[in-house]
């Protein structure tokens, strides 16, 4: 018994010198990376959905100004749920800026916990909130499209929203993973440090 206590002290140690811990600065050169590239990400969200925003608006008041009151609350819906969302981002970057992550204290893991607590919840119940409201919005606009368009291009409308919808999906959901995985690894490297 005694024996293989030795041989698992003996393994452990073999793999630490393997893979030793990283050092200090290294751990802080990781999180300055991963902090700057989520601090980015918020930026060019931002930028998109402000450029859906401008795109969307410029199309209801140049080319399709909807008259029905119906279709005017599913403009409201979808274009206060883009503002929403870009108020969000700006303050996520904001948030983050406030961070200094270079600082090895319990203050600012506390302040990387709290973040990826708040990212967290960002990504649950308030995004699906908001896309479930656009998407409410968006088919709000289907009466009035349809005095206009046949039955098969209102189909082709709907459905493509539905593709479209998947499509944007998994691909907005890879980067709230990855982003998830980096804010995740940077408050454990924060932790560390502070705890170093």
């Amino acid at each position: 018994m005694e024996d293989n206590f030795d041989q698992l002290k003996n393994s452990w140690k073999a793999a630490k010198q393997e893979h030793p811990t990283p050092s200090k600065p290294d751990m802080l050169q990781t999180v300055k990376a991963n902090y700057s590239k989520s601090k980015t990400a918020h930026i060019w969200n931002a930028i998109i959905l402000g450029l859906v925003f401008i795109g969307l608006a410029a199309f209801f008041y140049f080319v399709a100004p909807m008259q029905e009151i119906l279709s005017r609350i599913g403009i409201g819906l979808m274009i206060g749920g883009l503002i929403v969302r870009i108020i969000i981002e700006l303050v996520s970057h904001q948030k983050a800026n406030n961070i200094d992550y270079a600082a090895a204290s319990n203050e600012s893991a506390e302040q990387a916990r709290n973040f990826y607590a708040y990212r967290k919840k960002i990504h649950g119940p308030v995004t699906i909130t908001i896309i479930a409201l656009y998407t409410i919005g968006f088919y709000a606009l289907t009466p009035e499209f349809s005095k206009y368009f046949s039955t098969f291009w209102m189909w082709m409308m709907d459905g493509s929203y539905l593709v479209i919808g998947v499509v944007l999906f998994v691909i907005i959901r890879r980067g709230v993973v990855q982003e998830m995985r980096d804010l995740k690894q940077i408050t454990e490297l924060q932790n560390s440090l502070s705890e170093a």
